[in-house]
């Protein structure tokens, strides 16, 4: 019986990659992780400077070639030209990232919320992720490959506990982002069983809490509803995820979506 070799199953050389504001977080560390991988990558962000700094950092890093790419996720046209702009320069689309989203200027709370900020959750995060679907699809129906990766949230999958909130000064998560991102995971799973034909691989990934300098109290309340007992750690536990999905090794998995979060939508 044949066998792969798993370190060339999880190797990303000669592929191409969009990653969808990889410039910071998430879509940073991602970046990082598929350049690390081989893979030749892009990064947009919605002002070319943020972007072609972001590429720089990874070009001086790793033997890769990157490219910097504008985009603005409420903007079509630019959806369309960044996509356009980046098979001009690597001539394939092998991966996508669909990391950029966004929050809005929400309360937390339910009926407060207007109606202007239910249009901006979904608008950055369910909408534009459907546009950089659709552009990713143009491209891969015609190679008969690729993946794609949506970036959702463990907050869809359950009733948040909002007590973890309390005395902390933060807003509570709001309504408008949770119903946004189990969108993205809907549209993930139908994405997914369309494209398939294709030889197109569509998932998606929900990550928890990650500590990025809230408050001590939130850090500890939400950790203790962790059964790892800690928040994830940025520059790590979303890089392995993201090359996985990315790769040959993760060849037979569609349709998936993957909770990265210390088993807090698991813990009661």
């Amino acid at each position: 019986m044949n066998s792969v070799n798993v370190n060339d199953l999880l190797s990303l050389k000669g592929k191409t990659a969009l990653v969808t504001g990889g410039c910071r977080n998430f879509g940073w560390d991602m970046a990082q992780a598929l350049a690390e991988a081989g893979a030749n990558v892009a990064v947009t962000s919605r002002t070319i400077d943020t972007a072609r700094r972001a590429a720089d950092d990874l070009t001086q890093a790793h033997d890769i070639e990157t490219l910097p790419l504008q985009m603005d996720l409420l903007d079509e046209r630019s959806v369309e030209r960044a996509f356009a702009g980046f098979i001009e320069a690597f001539g394939k689309l092998d991966i996508l990232v669909n990391n950029a989203g966004g929050h809005c200027r929400a309360t937390g709370i339910l009926e407060q919320e207007s109606l202007e900020t239910w249009n901006g959750f979904m608008a950055g995060n369910l909408t534009g992720t459907f546009l950089c679907i659709r552009e990713a699809a143009r491209v891969m129906i015609g190679q008969g490959s690729g993946s794609i990766i949506n970036i959702a949230s463990v907050t869809s999958l359950l009733g948040r506990d909002r007590s973890v909130y309390e005395g902390t000064g933060m807003i509570p998560n709001p309504v408008p982002y949770t119903a946004a991102k189990a969108g993205v995971i809907g549209l993930t799973y139908d994405a997914a069983a369309y494209l398939g034909r294709y030889g197109i691989r569509v998932n998606a990934v929900s990550p928890g809490g990650f500590e990025r300098g809230q408050p001590e109290a939130f850090i500890q309340g939400y950790s203790a509803r962790t059964m790892l007992g800690r928040m994830g750690k940025q520059g790590s536990d979303l890089k392995g995820v993201a090359v996985f999905l990315a790769s040959d090794a993760a060849g037979y998995i569609t349709g998936h979506n993957l909770y990265v979060d210390g088993g807090f939508s698991r813990f009661k």
